[in-house]
């Protein structure tokens, strides 16, 4: 959806690749950090046009995201592992939080969570404000993305790695090798009596 974005705004081959790397490098940061960084760092844009340069930027990957994810498969498992998890559970993501909301409410997914969280406020941040408002420091992350795990150690909290579908999985073992935190391949079967 990002090089799409880029390429219909007509920016050479190379400078694409350029921001689609590390857009897949820093995968889970908001897509207002990766554009702002595109337009100030590894696209050519006049001074006077970068403002509005980021804002089509944003609108047609906005576009291109909100079809997406509303036809995207559900990951296997998943709808099973929410619904036998005790306690409250939230989204904490590097998506725009509107448009995150309005998926998960078109997809009956909203039903899940005890809130949905996204972008432009960043990740720590909002784990961070889940957890004062619960007063609660048993929580869990689950994530696929660096920001994921950045989140959670800069919160306390213990972080667990769902990897089939992550950007950067060469960086998430790493990071579990040195961090030992756990990598998930596929969603756990948990017992019926929700004990965990």
């Amino acid at each position: 959806a990002m090089e799409k974005a880029l390429i219909a705004l007509s920016f050479k081959e190379a400078e694409v690749n350029l921001c689609t790397r590390y857009f897949a490098n820093n995968f889970g940061k908001s897509r207002f950090h990766h554009v702002k960084h595109f337009v100030n760092n590894l696209l050519t844009v006049a001074e006077a046009e970068k403002a509005l340069i980021e804002q089509e930027i944003l609108n047609d990957f906005s576009r291109q995201c909100k079809s997406l994810y509303l036809t995207a498969e559900l990951t296997p498992g998943f709808i099973e592992l929410i619904q036998s998890l005790p306690g409250e559970k939230y989204v904490a993501s590097g998506s725009e939080q509107g448009e995150l909301r309005e998926v998960f409410r078109a997809r009956g997914l909203e039903q899940y969570f005890d809130g949905i969280y996204g972008s432009p406020t960043a990740k720590t941040i909002l784990l961070e404000n889940i957890l004062k408002e619960k007063s609660n420091s048993n929580a869990v992350m689950v994530g696929d993305a660096v920001s994921d795990f950045e989140a959670s150690v800069a919160n306390g909290i213990d972080f667990f790695c769902y990897l089939p579908y992550s950007n950067v999985t060469d960086t998430m073992q790493s990071l579990s090798q040195e961090y030992d935190f756990t990598i998930l391949m596929h969603w756990p079967t948990l017992p019926s009596n929700n004990q965990v």
